[in-house]
């Protein structure tokens, strides 16, 4: 996405741009706000201001794993679009590394509330409900992660496999270098550092462009696939761990307690854990 139609979906979708759906409960954004170019780039883009979508656990699991079979979807694609984004190239392709493992780790299953939280113990999914799709993608351009649920993976992959359909995301020789350099200071970190202090040292690398979300979702996303090991669970990205058993771990945690913003599997690293090579190459060895 060039720079132009993202500055008009920057000014679609702020917040005084909004109008509340109170029938649906879901917020809509006003197309007449923009100019009439920003209108026809956004209709060049084939972009949808306000697509929405009624998701329920079931069915939104059914999309989700329909996309198993959607041939334009590869460990090798995700992959290099993951290294782009880290690279600040295409921040778009950060996200598609949790949302590629999550859907290809789907499986049909009961809605089964976990004992200690208000979500399915095994994917993690809240409630039935209005999502407005455009949002959601939208702040996947900017960087950021959406994963870590159902309808964000489903978002997320239908856009990205339209998008690696019209063009793969090869990153560059700067791209590669700077994943290169992260990976470098994760596993060389001193072995009592904590996620919130190399997060902390990262930013005063200023290694990588972007906010400190999109780094943090950078480093959640690999602590997904077991890129980065932590102290509770064993994780890879040939496997499936339920919410409930992520959730609980974080009960064993100093840093998560009394925080919001600290979540597993990232909360879970510590410094002497470095990094695992084996699962690095297996998902970015033909780029490293």
């Amino acid at each position: 996405m060039d720079k132009k139609t993202l500055a008009a979906l920057k000014k679609l979708y702020r917040y005084d741009n909004s109008g509340y759906d109170a029938e649906r409960g879901v917020s809509l954004y006003r197309l007449d706000s923009l100019s009439l170019e920003e209108r026809r780039l956004l209709m060049q883009y084939g972009w949808e201001a306000n697509e929405l979508e009624w998701i329920t656990h079931d069915e939104g699991n059914r999309k989700l794993m329909a996309l198993q079979s959607d041939e334009r979807l590869s460990w090798s694609g995700i992959a290099g679009a993951f290294i782009a984004g880290v690279g600040g190239s295409f921040p778009r392709g950060i996200s598609p590394l949790m949302s590629y493992h999550r859907m290809l780790q789907m499986k049909e299953h009961e809605y089964v509330q976990a004992k200690r939280f208000i979500c399915c113990k095994t994917c993690g999914f809240h409630k039935d409900q209005w999502e407005n799709i455009s949002y959601i993608r939208y702040t996947l351009h900017l960087g950021n992660v959406y994963g870590s649920s159902t309808t964000g993976a489903y978002a997320d992959l239908t856009e990205i496999a339209e998008l690696l359909e019209h063009s793969p995301i090869v990153p560059a020789a700067a791209n590669i270098e700077l994943f290169r350099q992260l990976i470098e200071s994760l596993d060389s970190a001193p072995p009592d550092e904590t996620p919130g202090q190399f997060e902390k040292r990262l930013t005063s690398s200023r290694l990588l462009k972007g906010t400190a979300g999109t780094r943090r979702g950078i480093l959640q996303s690999l602590a997904v696939l077991g890129v980065l090991p932590n102290q509770i669970l064993t994780l890879t990205p040939g496997q499936w761990t339920n919410t409930e058993e992520m959730l609980n771990g974080e009960l064993h945690l100093n840093n998560t307690r009394g925080r919001s913003d600290m979540e597993m599997p990232w909360a879970g690293w510590q410094g002497k854990l470095g990094v695992n090579n084996a699962v690095l190459d297996q998902l970015f060895g033909e780029f490293l």
